[in-house]
């Protein structure tokens, strides 16, 4: 029997890269430190970023601090290395912004700098030594203190319903510090199951003084508007790139990633709970020719498209609305910055930036209406406005995030409360400083819900769409009203509807390509009252590209920008070992996947007992993959016959019942599952757990469940068995790919 891991011995095979260098292979191209002090800048901001968030942050915050002392570059760590951090002068400062991903894991841009300065990652205080490169104007440089002199900064992001809050930031903090480094101000945490903007804003007004101090800055903190980072041009140009392009079509791709997503062609997009009033969504995908492959558990990244209700909002609120299809590049002011182009390509046009490139229907931040919204307004009534939403918090919360503002909304709200004010006083926001203030539009990662054994090339995706209407009264500005719309699931909801053959018309027009998925199609798709379903859902339009040739023989096909992400969430390596999965809802996604796997597995070779806990609103309409998965488990239960599902439907009966319920009300069959064959526990099992779906109540009542359930079996105190499910969690045993 193969020995278990560690979820660091399980990082360190699964998501180690190249072999670190040694301090001794010197490459200029990857020195930060010559590149800030060749740039002028003498302030680096490292990020850390698995979704998008923290490079944002890291973004806002050197716009923040720019000042004539204060003069920041934002970078990648991935493309620099972390031997000439000891370089840093002493009139010179780092700050990392640092997401945690995962089960407390270094985010894939980090992961280079985690594994040098946090070898040892069940202990990193016991890490080795790592070998920086001794800078030449340190005379005094000390091998055992090797960042002595180097000063930095640290915020982290995370979420508490997490067992490893934040502890990305918390370890490279830690290690920092013990190497030497000197740390300015606190180390900052976002919580973003509270208010990681808060979060954010709280620490950079402790911090940014510490800063601007220690830098000899006495400029206060948004006393004026900050520079640009970005200049419009519009250019004549032959082609534009307006199909939401990562790379253009001389650009030759090896490898399909984030940055170089993949278009899978859609094989299968359907309705999985059609009576449900909900949207559940299966949408299948290929990706023969990609050279890309996943293991089941992985993570599959798919690119959305912002819906057209959306896009021609706000192309009228920012007053572009005749000029959407005008030819334009977005390059950076500053010639030494790491990132000269704001989009992949290089020229494209106003409409397909917002519609592709930007996320634009997410709330306007306190801090962002502050610096890039406030200093335009003009009238009493938009300075009045955007004052209160940018200095009182419970403002901004009950109005902005109440109301889901997202800039379009915030500036149609301004407009309307200086409807009497004249023309030429009234707000008009620069485009720049919307580029400024909408971050990139990020792929949306989805447990997949396939099993690689079963499907290697093409997994599927199991996803509910999100439509709900947003609390405030101030919401209801638009033809869209109240109801706001999960950006992702239903751009995935209009793909399932045009491969079924909704209505969609072509568009024939320059700058303008593929074709408008619409049940009400209009100039203006903001000003149209939007159609709704039987299930009440907004039918949103969008812009589809559909695969080529398609629409010469008749038929609809689609491909979406895909790419794999890694997961440790895994099948024990022993398939003889039992294993529990508890996923309700779309929490089935990586135990289908899991499923699929054991009952191959079962066709071959003795499996453990397999028991998994489903949970869903009614057994009638919301049974998803039902008949397969009784299917699977009839072949599981030839070589395991405790194996089983067992469900949970919480509306089918006055008092509502979910899987922590099921999973006490099984406790014979979950305690002898969890034993192994052994007469006593006396630690931890030696049986694998899976949980899936929502963290901030689910996942942590199934823990609480089943330290119940050990402590009443074993005889012992319920903090005990709480210790020893911890105990499987650092054992790998117990595995968790949750979401809050």
């Amino acid at each position: 029997r193969m020995a278990e891991l560690t979820i660091a011995q399980k990082a360190a095979l699964v998501q180690a890269k190249a072999p670190v260098a040694s301090a001794s292979e010197y490459n200029a191209d990857k020195d930060f430190v010559f590149k800030m002090r060749k740039a002028g800048k003498n302030v680096v901001i490292f990020y850390g970023s698995q979704t998008g968030t923290a490079e944002d942050f890291a973004t806002r915050l050197a716009r923040d601090i720019q000042s004539p002392s204060v003069r920041p570059l934002v970078l990648d760590p991935e493309l620099y290395d972390w031997q000439c951090l000891a370089g840093l002068g002493d009139d010179e400062l780092a700050i990392f912004v640092l997401a945690t991903a995962g089960e407390g894991e270094p985010t894939d841009n980090m992961e280079a700098w985690f594994n040098a300065l946090a070898s040892d990652r069940e202990s990193p205080e016991d890490s080795e030594l790592p070998e920086f490169r001794q800078p030449e104007d340190k005379a005094d440089f000390d091998d055992s203190a090797p960042l002595q002199g180097v000063s930095y900064a640290m915020f982290g992001l995370g979420n508490n319903t997490y067992e490893q809050f934040n502890h990305h930031a918390r370890v490279v903090d830690q290690r920092m510090l013990a190497l030497g480094a000197a740390r300015i101000g606190e180390r900052g945490e976002g919580d973003d199951d509270a208010d990681i903007e808060e979060d954010f804003a709280k620490w950079k007004e402790a911090t940014l003084p510490a800063i601007r101090k220690y830098l000899g800055s006495s400029t206060p903190v948004g006393e004026a508007a900050p520079e640009a980072t970005w200049k419009i041009v519009e250019v004549e140009a032959k082609k534009a790139w307006i199909r939401g392009e990562f790379y253009e079509e001389d650009e030759a791709v090896s490898t399909f990633d984030a940055r170089h997503p993949f278009l899978a062609p859609v094989t299968s997009a359907l309705e999985l709970t059609p009576g449900a009033d909900r949207h559940t969504l299966h949408v299948e995908v290929d990706l023969a020719g990609s050279g890309l492959r996943y293991e089941s558990g992985d993570h599959i990244g798919v690119y959305p498209t912002n819906a057209e209700e959306e896009v021609d909002l706000l192309l009228g609120a920012l007053g572009l609305r005749g000029r959407a299809d005008t030819p334009i590049a977005v390059r950076a002011v500053d010639p030494f910055a790491a990132q000269q182009s704001l989009f992949p390509v290089d020229t494209t046009t106003y409409r397909a930036a917002f519609r592709h490139y930007l996320e634009i229907a997410a709330p306007v931040p306190r801090a962002q209406i502050k610096t890039l919204v406030a200093p335009y307004a003009r009238s009493a009534a938009a300075r009045e406005l955007l004052g209160r939403l940018a200095d009182d918090k419970d403002a901004h919360a009950a109005v902005v995030a109440g109301g889901c503002l997202s800039l379009a909304r915030l500036i149609n709200a301004v407009h309307a409360a200086e409807a009497a004010a004249a023309e030429a006083e009234r707000l008009r926001l620069p485009v720049e400083a919307a580029f400024e203030l909408c971050p990139r539009l990020q792929a949306r990662l989805y447990s997949i819900s396939s099993s690689a054994r079963a499907s290697p090339e093409r997994p599927s995706i199991t996803a509910v769409v999100l439509q709900y209407d947003a609390r405030a009264p101030a919401a209801a500005d638009a033809a869209m009203g109240a109801r706001r719309c999960g950006v992702a699931t239903n751009y995935l909801l209009g793909a399932v509807r045009y491969l079924r053959g909704d209505r969609a018309e072509p568009l024939a027009q320059p700058l303008r390509a593929g074709c408008v998925l619409s049940e009400s199609p209009a100039a203006d798709a903001s000003a149209v009252q939007p159609v709704r379903d039987g299930k009440g859902h907004v039918l949103q339009s969008f812009t589809l590209q559909p695969a080529p040739g398609s629409a010469c023989d008749g038929r609809r096909a689609l491909s979406l920008p895909v790419f794999i992400r890694r997961s440790l969430f895994r099948l024990p390596a022993d398939a003889a070992t039992p294993i529990i999965m508890v996923g309700p809802g779309t929490g089935l996604a990586p135990m289908r996947g899991f499923v699929q796997e054991r009952a191959l597995l079962a066709r071959e070779r003795d499996v453990g007992t397999t028991l998994l806990f489903f949970g869903a609103r009614t057994e009638a309409n919301d049974f998803m993959y039902r008949g397969e998965l009784e299917e699977c488990f009839g072949e599981i239960q030839k070589v395991a016959p405790q194996s089983r599902i067992i469900t949970a439907f919480s509306r089918d009966q006055p008092q509502k019942i979910y899987v922590q319920h099921r999973l006490l009300e099984h406790s014979d069959l979950v305690y002898q599952t969890l034993l192994c064959g052994q007469q006593k526990l006396g630690g931890p099992s030696r049986a694998h757990i899976y949980v899936c779906g929502d963290a901030k109540c689910m996942a942590k009542d199934v823990s609480k469940a089943l330290a119940t359930l050990i402590a009443e079996r074993e005889g012992v105190a319920e903090d005990v068995a709480a210790k020893w499910v911890s105990e499987m969690r650092k054992l790998s045993r117990y595995q968790e790919d949750v979401w809050s």
